[in-house]
């Protein structure tokens, strides 16, 4: 199995994960041009991804349950942010 639509969600739970999403995207970004602890905003860096990803983990937790998506050893679900579908797709 390479990709398999599991489900689809509403535009607003959409817009959720789409801003999770791309905050965590951009301070990905951020912390590749900072790199050095020594970096006044290194700490901060660090703490926002932590919390970022610890909020984009846990969206994705809850509506596998609340949707009842199956997940599979050796993927991951993605969003197509136009359609708000989602799909179990192979690990790389």
């Amino acid at each position: 199995m390479k990709s398999q639509a599991v489900g689809k969600i509403t535009e607003s739970e959409r817009d959720e994960i789409k801003l999770l999403f791309e905050r965590k995207n951009g301070l990905v970004e951020l912390f590749k041009s900072i790199q050095e602890s020594s970096h006044p905003l290194y700490d901060r860096l660090v703490q926002d991804m932590g919390v970022t990803a610890t909020k984009f983990q846990k969206w994705w937790d809850e509506k596998s349950r609340q949707y009842r998506w199956k997940g599979v050893a050796g993927h991951h679900w993605e969003i197509n942010f136009e359609t708000c579908e989602i799909f179990l797709k192979k690990d790389r």
